[in-house]
């Protein structure tokens, strides 16, 4: 059951008054882990308190069970943009053609981020508004008060942060303060980081400076220039999974093409020419399987595209891996970052 929109109760509002009031107070606690239809609107302030954040949480907890007394794994997407999505309906459509039960959303909008998530409380994760460092020059400071207070309010993580090698000095010491207040406030940390050979480096550096700081680096088997990262493939993730406990990678969902079709250097290492996910990639992820997560990239999607690339990184990887790996990086390693607790069987 999902509920009617607040433009629907506008007429039963006015005749039954604080009895109608109790009654929807009473729904939304119990909760509605199965929603298909947007629940109804939250105000800002209840999003505010720390009690809030607890009832999100025991919602989200009732949508992953929900799930699985269906007997499917469900899927827990921490890499969604709202700005490739102009009605967040038609994201929770794809999620749930795909088996996605919960999202962690971004966007650059702070109110785009709120809204969506008081429209789908059982459903949408609110992390803070996302930002390129480089894009806010002279505003770093309201930049970091902004982050702040998101995060009191309510947000789960801080929204993905692009950063490139050949950044500024002055963008650099920006992503030093952003994991620093990683590690102060315990907040999870999304990066998005193509790094070059010389560029990863100075990426470590500024990670062994935080070893607190909780990060997520996006898109991994993913490499936009091949010959810029020469030494990238799975025994890097390796090498940097064991040297930082706290850095955590989204695996890429979409396979290349076969490699008939794709002349020159392949730009996703995860899977074999022939589009299977490889033997060296499915030894690194259950060697490593606390590193890893799913996430669906930013790239402008609609309902079927979502929910045709997400099944197919069922398929393709998930169904490669044995079962206690494949719940870790479904949904248990993903809940355990944004909770801060451990799934419970």
């Amino acid at each position: 059951a999902a509920f009617p929109h607040p433009g629907d109760l506008k007429p039963m509002l006015r005749l039954a008054g604080p009895l109608l009031f109790a009654a929807v107070g009473s729904l939304f606690a119990t909760g509605c882990a199965n929603e298909a239809k947007p629940a109804i609107s939250l105000k800002s302030k209840a999003l505010e308190s720390p009690r809030s954040r607890e009832a999100r949480i025991a919602l989200y907890e009732r949508t992953l069970r929900a799930r699985l007394a269906g007997g499917s794994d469900p899927l827990i997407d921490v890499e969604v943009s709202l700005d490739a999505w102009r009605n967040p309906a038609r994201l929770i459509e794809g999620m749930n053609r795909a088996g996605v039960a919960l999202a962690a959303i971004t966007a650059g909008s702070e109110e785009a981020i709120r809204k969506a998530a008081a429209r789908h409380p059982g459903r949408l994760i609110p992390l803070t508004a996302s930002v390129a460092p480089g894009s806010r020059e002279g505003a770093a400071s309201r930049y970091f008060s902004d982050v702040k207070r998101q995060l009191d309010e309510g947000a789960f993580g801080i929204g993905r942060v692009s950063w490139r090698s050949a950044s500024s000095r002055d963008a650099g010491a920006r992503l030093a303060a952003i994991l620093r207040l990683s590690s102060e406030t315990g907040a999870p940390l999304w990066i998005e980081a193509p790094a070059d050979d010389a560029g990863l480096g100075r990426l470590e550096r500024r990670l062994r400076a935080a070893p607190e700081a909780k990060i997520i680096w996006t898109q991994a088997g993913r490499i936009a220039n091949p010959g810029a990262w020469r030494g990238y493939g799975h025994g890097l993730l390796r090498a940097l999974s064991l040297r930082r406990a706290n850095l955590f990678f989204t695996l890429t969902q979409e396979p290349p093409p076969p490699r008939s079709e794709t002349p020159g250097a392949r730009k996703n290492h995860l899977f074999d020419p022939d589009g299977a996910l490889s033997p060296e990639w499915r030894a690194l992820l259950e060697a490593r399987v606390s590193h890893f997560m799913v996430g669906s990239g930013s790239g402008a999607s609609g309902p079927a595209a979502y929910a045709k690339r997400t099944l197919l990184f069922r398929k393709r990887i998930l169904a490669r891996i044995s079962r206690s790996a494949r719940r870790r990086i479904a949904f248990q390693n993903a809940w355990r970052l944004l909770t801060n607790r451990s799934w419970k069987p």
